[in-house]
């Protein structure tokens, strides 16, 4: 019983999501269950034809469980409105309206709009008119099911009395519960949509900020961190130093070997980059061969990262179709000073890194 409270308080958080099959294969059960409570009531009362008709609906309830589980979901709640009408009729007919059998056409009513946006097996999308038509249909036949009762003279198995109270009871909770169950699936179905709908969102904003080939922030979204850098700087007074760094005679790789060595040449050096910064730190493939890095910290710290960067790509070997490549890197560094902007800053790495490449290149420059 314990579990059984904490599944369904699971469900009502959005924990444990319902497939649609799912719900309306739980609804079958419950249906089933209801007409069992039906048959019991009937029993009581003495109303043999109606006792029949549940006992027929069980096993008609069981067949629709099978449909819904094959994957034909909307067929199974067609199903299930056209029983729920015929036994609103049928008791209308045989016990009188006064048995509150009216009160599930009330309720399914919602569930007719429910209709278009469920999934099922083969079947075309269905229009939102549908509903309101189905609307129309049920009032109509209720409505020639109240009047054609008001001629007959007498009714077969009227019930007085505490029966009649019992029954219109019982068929009121039930009237609730399968309104709050509709309720419970339009939540359900609105909190799956979002979830989706995040998820997308969360994936679009990914592909859109990081670099495909490496993995590493693009442009786009560094220059998103670079903003933020700049404005805790001025703000709260953190330091921070850029490292722009450069793959040097990258040509020569793409001409030599091909572009497929150069992509894995800039795939080794975002490991090498990523490895070597520290958590707060944020490395950006910037454009071509050229990465960028942000260094929470003084000149100092930026110039040992850049440094330790340099010494582990010089170092390593690039293994490409059974050759050895080796490259090197330049790197230039720039460290925030209160008045100036991002577009400084980038530019006096790029400055310093222009040195490097026309002073020999493999080196960092950071004066």
């Amino acid at each position: 019983m314990k579990q059984f409270f904490e599944t369904i308080r699971k469900l009502l958080q959005g924990e444990i999501v319902m497939t649609q099959q799912e719900r309306t294969e739980a609804l079958s059960i419950a249906v089933i269950g209801v007409h069992l409570i039906f048959i019991w009531l009937f029993a009581m009362v003495g109303v043999w034809p109606l006792i029949l008709y549940n006992i027929f609906v069980v096993s008609y309830y069981l067949w629709v469980y099978r449909l819904v589980h094959g994957g034909f979901v909307r067929k199974g709640y067609l199903l299930t409105f056209g029983e729920i009408t015929l036994q609103s009729v049928l008791t209308g007919v045989l016990i009188g309206f006064e048995s509150g059998f009216y009160l599930y056409v009330l309720a399914i009513v919602p569930m007719f709009h429910y209709l278009p946006t469920v999934n099922d097996k083969n079947a075309k999308k269905m229009g939102h008119h549908v509903p309101f038509i189905l609307d129309i249909v049920a009032m109509l036949i209720s409505i020639a099911a109240y009047v054609g009762t008001r001629f007959i003279r007498k009714i077969p198995f009227e019930i007085y009395g505490a029966d009649a109270h019992v029954i219109f009871l019982v068929n009121l909770i039930f009237s609730f519960a399968l309104l709050a169950i509709m309720s419970f699936f339009f939540v359900m179905d609105g909190q799956v949509a979002m979830k989706e709908l995040n998820q997308e969102n969360e994936e679009l904003e990914h592909t859109s900020s990081v670099d495909p080939l490496t993995g590493l922030k693009n442009r786009r979204s560094m220059e998103v961190s670079l903003e933020n850098a700049m404005a805790m700087a001025k703000s709260k007074g953190r330091l921070f130093s850029l490292i722009m760094g450069d793959i040097d005679n990258f040509k020569r790789i793409n001409d030599t070997y091909g572009h497929d060595c150069g992509d894995q040449a800039l795939t080794s050096v975002s490991e090498i980059f990523q490895a070597s910064v520290r958590d707060n730190d944020i490395v950006s493939r910037w454009g071509g061969e050229e990465f960028l890095v942000l260094i929470i910290g003084n000149q100092a710290d930026a110039v040992a990262v850049a440094e330790r960067m340099r010494s582990h790509i010089e170092a390593q070997v690039l293994e490409y179709q059974g050759q050895e490549i080796r490259f090197t890197m330049t790197f230039g560094v720039s460290t925030y000073v209160p008045g100036y902007n991002l577009s400084k800053l980038i530019k006096m790495a790029d400055e310093n890194l222009y040195k490097g490449k026309t002073t020999g290149k493999n080196k960092v420059v950071y004066k």
